[in-house]
């Protein structure tokens, strides 16, 4: 996993300016990710809105109560359900790190941070430690996708698809979560870094490129939501 790849993924660092948390800061931009670094646990529903993040990183900040009661709040929205939280804590014992996971918490990381390893706990816990896709269907033996983030490439029973940049993003989003509905607002934010503009027919228009290319027996239209990848 190299830096390029790593640009498509984005994290909200939620705490306190202190030294460990700059040099982390510092050390997930050199690897390529596009960080937030906000102080405020008010203001990551506001940060949140700009731009759904891949991966929250929530540190207790020494207030372990408002901690936990936002990771459980966030995780109990739908808008949040596939973004992971990690939560920092200064605090080595068993309870606070059951009560992080009762939260609804991902991970729990003990500071001092090591940025290298918590690197590779971030790249696991979005499955961008998969560097490709590859899918068998349970219907159609002979259907076996294969989508590679390394080099851009999608197979297809083994013949290359010439897909452009923004087509493979969007079918690298869909095919990561196959059955999973996303909606418009959730592919524009993930793929396009923006929310969606009225009458805004982008989504659809590489949709269709997609279709065409792979036949239509894959992506599916989730009618007034938006779309699923089915194998």
């Amino acid at each position: 996993m190299n830096a390029r790849t790593n640009q498509s993924f984005h994290i909200l660092l939620v705490a306190e300016p202190k030294h460990d948390i700059s040099m982390l800061d510092e050390s997930l931009q050199r690897s390529g990710f596009n960080v937030r670094w906000i102080e405020q646990y008010s203001k990551i529903v506001s940060e949140v809105n700009k731009r759904m993040p891949d991966v929250i990183l929530l540190d207790t900040q020494q207030k372990d109560l408002a901690c936990f009661e936002m990771c459980h709040s966030l995780k109990s929205s739908s808008s949040f359900k596939h973004s992971r939280i990690l939560i920092l804590s200064e605090k080595h014992d068993e309870k606070t790190e059951i009560e992080a996971f009762n939260s609804g918490a991902d991970d729990f990381i003990l500071r001092p941070i090591k940025s290298q390893a918590l690197i590779r706990r971030i790249l696991t816990r979005v499955g961008a430690v998969k560097d490709s896709i590859s899918l068998q269907s349970k219907v159609d033996s002979q259907s076996h996708f294969v989508i590679d983030r390394e080099s851009y490439s999608v197979y297809l029973n083994q013949q290359q698809i010439m897909v452009s940049r923004k087509e493979f993003e969007l079918l690298h989003l869909l095919a990561g979560l196959p059955g999973k509905v996303f909606s418009r607002e959730e592919i524009f934010l993930k793929v396009w870094n923006r929310p969606p503009a009225v009458n805004d027919r982008t989504i659809d228009v590489h949709i269709l490129r997609l279709r065409r290319k792979l036949g239509n027996n894959y992506i599916h239209t989730q009618k007034g939501i938006g779309y699923r990848f089915m194998i």
